[in-house]
């Protein structure tokens, strides 16, 4: 792993059980408000927030995913990977970016463009798992996925599904199908964080011929607001 980041968390068992407890408390509290429509300001903007769809206001990480998104891509095309509120594709948008979104849950579809509408801007949001509903000629220069770190061997519902991948097998996917609808020097992306499996992330990686290189990082708290904290990362894919 071509990795300058500090070394990937590691848990023991009990702060593992801790650990878990607090996203699972988030996700209670992000579905216990969303019992009806609400909008929020985030980033500067303002957001339509659907039932069963990713809140980014619970986390500090879509915002800097977002922002840095912005930079990395500029005018160039985006698929985006599990759009939810479609915050990140909007930023992009916003600063040009030619950005097809995909989200696996019917709600989130339902939602992102919402947003693009309120914000005047073409975003395209398909329904599918992955790549799934995309055509085989749809090709980007950038395909990013603010992935859900935590492989907990669980069951999900689809809100949860955005904060957990049970045994990667949804990424497995990801870094798998991505040379397909790639454009010639195209890049794949990966927004994570240091409570991920970084081991088994870069695993997997090599198994389908890449390296890691660690584009951005910071350090922030998990929830804005509070003590817990979070090294957020970027992660490039480099054929090898």
């Amino acid at each position: 792993m071509e990795n300058k980041s500090l070394p990937p968390r590691e848990f023991t068992p009990s702060e593992l059980e801790d650990w878990k407890r607090s996203i699972y408390d988030i996700y209670d509290r992000m579905r216990d408000k969303a019992q009806k429509p609400y909008e929020i300001e985030y980033g500067g903007i303002i957001l339509d927030v659907l039932p069963n769809v990713y809140a980014p206001e619970f986390f500090d990480d879509s915002l800097w995913f977002a922002k840095q998104l912005q930079e990395i891509v500029g005018d160039k095309s985006l698929l985006e990977i599990g759009t939810g509120t479609g915050i990140i594709a909007v930023f992009c948008a916003k600063n040009g970016a030619k950005v097809v979104a995909t989200d696996i849950n019917q709600d989130a579809v339902k939602n992102a463009p919402l947003n693009a509408e309120r914000h005047k801007l073409d975003i395209s949001v398909k329904e599918g798992d992955v790549y799934d509903a995309l055509s085989p000629d749809e090709k980007f220069d950038f395909i990013f996925w603010a992935h859900p770190c935590n492989a907990w061997d669980v069951e999900t519902n689809m809100l949860l599904a955005s904060g957990i991948d049970p045994l990667y097998q949804s990424l497995r996917k990801y870094i798998a199908g991505a040379r397909d609808h790639s454009t010639p020097g195209g890049k794949l992306l990966l927004g994570t964080g240091d409570s991920a499996d970084l081991k088994l992330i870069d695993a997997i990686a090599k198994d389908n011929g890449y390296s890691l290189k660690l584009l951005r990082e910071i350090n922030q708290p998990l929830e804005p607001g509070k003590d817990n904290r979070i090294n957020d990362l970027i992660y490039e894919f480099i054929e090898q």
